[in-house]
């Protein structure tokens, strides 16, 4: 999933959000719950790690 670099404009805090196709509503800075959000796409930034897709992995497939 891409990524954006987010700073607020209220407190200044820096975060990352992970963005959505077609989500158009500005994220929530987590400290101070404010949506004066200043984006910017990071087209290199994805997150990565262990997520939903390595869990299913072993998970066997049901009945045949």
């Amino acid at each position: 999933m891409p990524t954006a670099e987010c700073r607020c404009n209220a407190c200044n805090h820096r975060f990352t959000h992970l963005t959505f196709k077609g989500d158009d509503t500005p994220p929530l800075c987590p400290r101070c719950k404010g949506r004066d959000i200043q984006m910017k796409a990071n087209p290199e930034g994805f997150m990565v790690g262990s997520g939903l897709g390595s869990r299913i992995v072993g998970v066997p497939k049901g009945p045949s």
